[in-house]
This record gives C-alpha cells, sequence and structure tokens, in this order.
C-alpha cells in the first residue's frame, strides 16, 4: 500500500513539474534558421540582379530582385523593383520601335541602296527613289529615310520646273496672227543691246585676262590686331624664358621704345645662355651694326658664322649691306669667310653678284641673281639683288617687282623696304615711299636715315602733319640732326600759316610756338618755309597766294636762286611769260650753273642752246 502510495505521488509530481518547467521549442529555431537561409539568398538575387543592371539586361535584373524581395520584402528591394520596372519598359519600348534587321535583311538594303545611288548619279531619280524605299522597308535606318526624304525633294523640285515649263511652252502661230514689225522703228533698241554686249564681252575678256596668271590672287581676310604691350610682351618672356623669338621680341619692342641697354642685355644673355646658336650671335650682331659699332658687330657675325657657314639670316644682312666703307668691309670680309668655309654656299655667288654690281655689269649680276634665287630658293637676298641689278639697267618696273617678290618672301627683309622706299621717292610717288619706309622703320625703330625719308617723302606730299610726327620721333634718336632742326620748324611754320588762314588761329600758334622750340633761329627755316609754300599754292592753283609767298621768300634771303625759279614758275603758269623770263634771267644771275632756270628759259624761247 505504502509503495503504490510513492509511486502515484511521484506520477502527480511528474506530471505539475511538466506544466511548470520550460521545455525546448524545435519549430522557432528551425524558423530562425530559415529565415537567415532566406536572407542570404536574397542577397544573392540582389548581387546577381545589379551586375546584370549594369550590362543593361534590365529584365534579367528585374527577375532576380523580385525573387529578392520574395525572399526578403525591405524597403530597398522594393525601391529597386520597381526602378527596373521602369527600366526595362523603356527597354521594350526602344527595341520594339527600333527592331534589328535580320543579316539578310540588312544585305538586300545596302544592294538597293548602291543601285540607287547610281541611278542618282545619271540623274534618275525617281528609279533612285524606289530602289531607297525598298530598302528603307528592309531596313528602317535613319541615313535611307534621309535619302528618301531628299530624293522626294528633288523630284517635287523637277516636277514644278517641268510644270512650269510646259505651262509657258510657246505655241507656233498661225501666219495670219503674226503682226508685221518694222526693223527701223527697233533699230535703235537693237543697236543698244549690241552695245551692251560687246561692252560685256571687253569686260569679260580684261577679267578672264588676269585669271590666266599661274599665281591666284587669293581674297584673305583682314583682322584687325592689337598691338602687344610692354607689359604682354614682358609677361610672355617671363613665362617661357627658352623661346629664343619672344626674348628677341621683346628686345625689339625696347628698341622702339629707346630702352637701348635693356634691349642689349636680352641679347648678350641669349649668346650667353645659347652658344651654339647662330640666330642668338647674329641679332646681337645686328644691335652692335645699327648703332654704328662695327667691331664687335663683325665678332658677332664671326661667331654666327663660325656656328653655321651657312647661316641664312647672317648671309643676306651681309649680301644687302652697304653704306659707309667700313660696312662693305664688315659684309665682303664675312662673305668671303662662309664661301671659303662652303664655296658651293651662297656666300661665293653673292660676292660675286655684289662685284658685278660695283663694276656696273648690271646684266650679268641679274643673270647671277637669277641663277642663285634658283640654286637657294630659301635665300631672299638674290631677289633683293636681282632687283639692284634691274633698277642699275634703268628697268624699274622689274626692280620693283623684284623688291615686292622679296618683301613677300621675307617680310622682315628690312633692305628690300627701303629699296622699295627709294624706287618711289625717285617716281615722285611720295605718299607710298612715306609709307615703305614706315614698314623698314618698324622692323628697325632704330632706323634714323628712314625715319627721315619717310618724314622728307611726306613733306614732299605736302603731309604737314605728318611729316613733322616722323621728324619728332626721329629727334627721340637722333637730337642734333641739322637737316631735320632745319625741316621741321618750316613744316610747323606751314601748318601755322594753313591753320590761321581758315580761321583756326588757336592751332596756328600752337604750331609756330613748336617751330621756334625746335629751332629759335628763324633765319635758318623761314625762307625755305615760305618757298615751300609758294610751290605749294601754285600746285593748289592759288596764284596769289603763292606769288605773295615767293617774294616773301626773296625779302628774307634776296641771294637765293631758287627763290627766283619758284617765282618765275609762278608767273608761267599765270601765262605771264615776259616776267617769268625776268625772274629766271635772275635766278641764272645769282646761280649761272642753274639748269632748271636754263631749262625753263629754253622752253619759253628766250634762248636757243
Amino acid at each position: 500500500m505504502r509503495s503504490i502510495y510513492i509511486w502515484t505521488t511521484r506520477f502527480i509530481l511528474a506530471i505539475a513539474l511538466v506544466g511548470i518547467l520550460p521545455v525546448p521549442n524545435n519549430s522557432t529555431i528551425v524558423l530562425a534558421q530559415s529565415k537567415k537561409a532566406k536572407a542570404s539568398q536574397a542577397a544573392k538575387y540582389a548581387k546577381r540582379g545589379n551586375s546584370k543592371a549594369k550590362k543593361k539586361d534590365y529584365k534579367g535584373a528585374l527577375s532576380d530582385y523580385k525573387k529578392a524581395y520574395k525572399l526578403r520584402p525591405s524597403a530597398n528591394y522594393k525601391k529597386k523593383v520597381q526602378q527596373l520596372t521602369s527600366l526595362a519598359k523603356k527597354q521594350s519600348g526602344k527595341k520594339s520601335s527600333k527592331k534589328q534587321p535580320s543579316s539578310k535583311n540588312a544585305a538586300q538594303a545596302t544592294a538597293y541602296a548602291k543601285r540607287g545611288n547610281s541611278k542618282a548619279k545619271k540623274k534618275d531619280y525617281a528609279g533612285a527613289l524606289k530602289d531607297y524605299q525598298k530598302a528603307y522597308k528592309l531596313n528602317p535606318s535613319s541615313s535611307n529615310k534621309k535619302k528618301v526624304q531628299q530624293l522626294q525633294s528633288i523630284l517635287k523640285r523637277r516636277s514644278t520646273q517641268v510644270a512650269s515649263r510646259n505651262a509657258t511652252k510657246a505655241k507656233v502661230p498661225r501666219l495670219s496672227d503674226i503682226p508685221t514689225i518694222s526693223p527701223v522703228k527697233y533699230a535703235n533698241d537693237i543697236y543698244n543691246i549690241a552695245e551692251a554686249f560687246e561692252l560685256s564681252s571687253r569686260n569679260l575678256a580684261r577679267a578672264t585676262h588676269y585669271l590666266d596668271d599661274t599665281e591666284k590672287k587669293k581674297v584673305r581676310r583682314i583682322e584687325t590686331r592689337r598691338a602687344l604691350s610692354t607689359k604682354d610682351l614682358e609677361n610672355a618672356a617671363r613665362t617661357e624664358p627658352n623661346d629664343i623669338r619672344k626674348q628677341v621680341d621683346l628686345a625689339r619692342h625696347y628698341e622702339g621704345n629707346g630702352q637701348f641697354e635693356d634691349a642689349k642685355e636680352i641679347y648678350l644673355k641669349l649668346a650667353a645662355q645659347n652658344p651654339f646658336n647662330a640666330d642668338v650671335h647674329f641679332h646681337l650682331g645686328s644691335f652692335y651694326s645699327r648703332f654704328g659699332q662695327m667691331t664687335k658687330a663683325r665678332h658677332s657675325f664671326d661667331e654666327a658664322m663660325d656656328v653655321q657657314p651657312n647661316h641664312r639670316a647672317t648671309i643676306e644682312a651681309m649680301a644687302t649691306l652697304f653704306g659707309t666703307k667700313e660696312k662693305r668691309n664688315l659684309s665682303d670680309d664675312i662673305l668671303a669667310k662662309s664661301a671659303e668655309r662652303d664655296p658651293t654656299g651662297p656666300a661665293q655667288r653673292m660676292q660675286t653678284i655684289r662685284k658685278n654690281l660695283d663694276d656696273q655689269n648690271f646684266e650679268y649680276a641679274a643673270k647671277l641673281a637669277k641663277g642663285g634665287q634658283d640654286l637657294f630658293p630659301r635665300q631672299s637676298g638674290f631677289i633683293f639683288l636681282k632687283g639692284s641689278a634691274f633698277e642699275g639697267m634703268g628697268d624699274i618696273p622689274k626692280a620693283k617687282a623684284s623688291y615686292q617678290e622679296s618683301i613677300k618672301k621675307d617680310p622682315t627683309h628690312r633692305e628690300s623696304y627701303v629699296a622699295l622706299g627709294n624706287l618711289y621717292s625717285g617716281q615722285g610717288k611720295h605718299v607710298y615711299a612715306a609709307l615703305t619706309y614706315g614698314d623698314a622703320i618698324r622692323l628697325d625703330p632704330s632706323d634714323a636715315n628712314s625715319r627721315f625719308k619717310q618724314g622728307l617723302s611726306y613733306f614732299k606730299a605736302s603731309e604737314w602733319g605728318r611729316a613733322t610726327s616722323s621728324w619728332e620721333d626721329l629727334l627721340h634718336y637722333d637730337p642734333h640732326n641739322q637737316e631735320v632742326l632745319t625741316l621741321l620748324p618750316q613744316a610747323y611754320y606751314i601748318l601755322a600759316v594753313e591753320y590761321n588762314r581758315v580761321g583756326q588761329s588757336g592751332l596756328g600758334q600752337t604750331a609756330f610756338r613748336k617751330a621756334l622750340s625746335v629751332n629759335r633761329n628763324s633765319g635758318q627755316w623761314l625762307p625755305g618755309s615760305m618757298r615751300t609754300l609758294g610751290g605749294f599754292y601754285r600746285d593748289k592753283g592759288m596764284f596769289r597766294e603763292s606769288l605773295a609767298a615767293f617774294q616773301e621768300a626773296i625779302e628774307l634771303k634776296p641771294s637765293d636762286a631758287d627763290n627766283y625759279l619758284g617765282l618765275g614758275i609762278t608767273y608761267w603758269k599765270m601765262n605771264e611769260a615776259g616776267l617769268a623770263k625776268a625772274a629766271w634771267a635772275r635766278s641764272m644771275d645769282l646761280d649761272p650753273t642753274s639748269n632748271d632756270a636754263r631749262g625753263w628759259l629754253l622752253l619759253a624761247g628766250k634762248i636757243s642752246g
């Protein structure tokens, strides 16, 4: 009985304990493990979807992200599914609109397009259009579509032209309908039409004459460029210290501004830094020669020839260096040195040409120069020497053409500009001479001779203001130039007289004060001013003013034969032959060697021989 009680108690306690103590839940563990596996699988699908999206396979990426979202419905996956759905729709739309043709259709379309092209070249536009329409059906590309549109446009234009021609096509009238026309009535119209046709033919012949030239002229766009300032050039030279061209440009700019020491510093620095560059030695030698330091110039030119015996710039400079005996000796020595080192080079021939020019064998010199130009086409010095030979022969047109050819070939060849300016001056084309001297000054601002000639050319052309400007610039380089100190006040005085004559007395007083500021000794320049004014007024037909100016000049300087010569010419222009002869006779009394006065007297019939 006791044992039954014990077992019963144990059984009840066991049942109670089972209800109170926690029992392990296997389903919860399984669920957690399942969630973890799904998240890992979703991440794999998302990764694969990303790689497909990068390859623009949006449909495949969408499928993978949908699987990932199903396994793990997060907000990130949902957003990706929405984005990919939109992209997949767009891609499917594009594919449906741009369906790629098969390779067979594409080949057939190409064949139709090729045949259409050949028909279009033969102007069979209708056949070409049919072929391109077939090609577009097989391969609806943009190029085929464009061709179809072009051909349709051409056919439309042609049809309108044909329609207009058909509409205006003349019908042959019956003989009874033709009115009788009198040829006399329309004779004047026929004559005018024939004359106009003849004139048109002559104009066409004249135009085609210029087109027959081997070297055709091209119209070029002319652009005005801002002149570089000192600051611009200094910045360019500072930023690129190894660019020799920019350093030289700055040095030349300094020369133009009168900063000669700064310019020399640049040339010396270049020669020190680039001892094996012939150009830098040439620039230094040119600088020294411009200021008459011929010994230093010789050393620099020697160095250039040692580095490069056929240095083009040095040889050309020496070939065109004339003037003083010292300059001539320098050029002869440098050319001889180059010829000795390279007997077949250009220096030997240039020496021979210069010798023939000195001996006035101009024809032979011209032949040698032409041959040198053919042998050494890069040397523009031969063209310049050819021009000098033609000028010596008296063939001015060929000399002018040669100088212009030299300038065209080498726009930096200063001597060609000077020679052309001298040629213009000899022809009396003073304005063109002044402009050409201006180009020479641009290349060498310290060229005092060209500056004086420019001012003199403007003075002879009665361009008084420009003459004063040129000579004022020259005085910065040569303050004691006696010719300028005589002529510049004359130009200012003439400006003063002209300003007063037109009622601008203020400007006249300013010009007169400038004349006195240049040269206070008016006795040196006032008679010349009045004589120049007399000639100026005569050329303008102002004979009364001309007579008054010459009489004033005679009062100021009665012993000057040129005053009486000019007075006589004015009287002659006024048909006062007796007074003119008397004035020329007085001029010959003062200067018996005056050929001008003698020539005018011969013209007037006063004396014979």
